[in-house]
């Protein structure tokens, strides 16, 4: 058939798209894989849920001869969350996908992946800011021991701290050689980014927390609750809208989620005494901007152009065309 064009929307598939992002929504950010995903309300009518947790009803009591049991009944407190919305969205023009450099529609995936994975990230550090129990504390392995303390408990759930990178740095020197490296907790790592172990903890960097801000959290609890749970509605929705004034298509990438803080018993929000440093980020990269002037070599050896800087004893031995000609008048 005559007179037929393949325009972008052609070649554009938003469940491809859709695919290729999910992954990127719960894996290899610092916060995210501390969260345990609940499904909960993916599928089901409603945006809240409650989560019943059963009150204990008591110890045991001595009992005298021939005496009656009193009983107890069972009670009940909940922990109720509602779900969000979060989306991005990104434009290209068809002049884009025929002249631009590399693959447009496989770049903004990736763009669009980042964009709402960083995000349900930075919610759930913002959950673990929420944290009721608080310690204070001097940056040493005497500190850190005073904040483990704060838990007063006798399990042995696996615990991370979370640390800026400067707190990460101090702490390994002044463990010395009882310091773990990550690389050799092998299986028994929480997280691809553990950094190293002290006193049982394993440590995590991030420049998204500020220099004296640390959280320890408890993960792999026996009791199979956790610190934060990470509430998925809906996975990644995909819509492409072609916009053909323009030429172009947008598309827009949204999910359903929240985080909350689940067993607020299981984290310690930190504060380090004395130390002072850089805020945390939000974890986007800086923007780059466009400049095609190379400065990685000296101007004069440049190779294939001309100087524009010349040295006082070439510029003065060069004149100007005429230069040597006297005009009409001149002495």
């Amino acid at each position: 058939m005559a007179d037929q064009v393949t325009q972008s929307d052609n070649v554009l598939d938003p469940q491809v798209l859709a695919d290729m992002i999910p992954a990127k929504l719960t894996a290899g950010l610092k916060f995210t894989s501390l969260a345990q995903v609940d499904r909960t309300l993916e599928g089901k009518p409603g945006s809240t849920v409650e989560f019943p947790t059963w009150n204990y009803i008591g110890d045991a009591e001595d009992i005298k001869e021939n005496e009656p049991i009193d009983t107890s009944k069972l009670t009940y407190g909940s922990k109720a969350a509602t779900i969000k919305k979060i989306g991005k969205g990104g434009s290209v023009t068809d002049e884009a996908l025929e002249t631009g450099y590399g693959d447009a529609w496989g770049e903004l995936s990736n763009q669009l992946g980042l964009a709402l994975a960083n995000k349900v990230d930075n919610d759930v550090l913002e959950t673990l800011r929420q944290a009721v129990q608080n310690a204070s504390i001097d940056l040493s392995l005497d500190g850190i021991q005073d904040a483990l303390d704060v838990y007063n408990s006798e399990d042995d759930a696996p615990t991370v701290l979370i640390v800026s990178p400067k707190v990460a740095g101090r702490l390994r020197l002044a463990a010395g050689k009882d310091w773990l490296r990550g690389t050799q907790l092998g299986a028994d790592a929480v997280s691809k980014g553990v950094y190293g172990d002290i006193l049982g903890v394993q440590i995590i960097r991030s420049r998204k927390l500020n220099a004296n801000e640390a959280f320890l959290v408890k993960t792999g609890a026996e009791d199979g609750k956790p610190a934060v749970k990470l509430m998925l509605k809906r996975d990644i929705k995909v819509e492409p809208d072609r916009v053909p004034k323009y030429n172009r298509t947008d598309i827009y990438a949204t999910a359903m989620e929240a985080a909350y803080l689940y067993d607020p018993t299981k984290v310690v929000k930190i504060t380090f005494k004395g130390v002072e440093g850089p805020a945390g980020t939000n974890g986007a990269p800086a923007d780059i901007s466009v400049d095609n002037e190379p400065d990685n070599v000296k101007e004069e050896n440049k190779i294939g152009t001309r100087s524009k800087k010349k040295s006082s004893k070439t510029q003065d031995k060069v004149q100007e065309p005429g230069s040597g000609v006297k005009k009409p008048g001149e002495v």
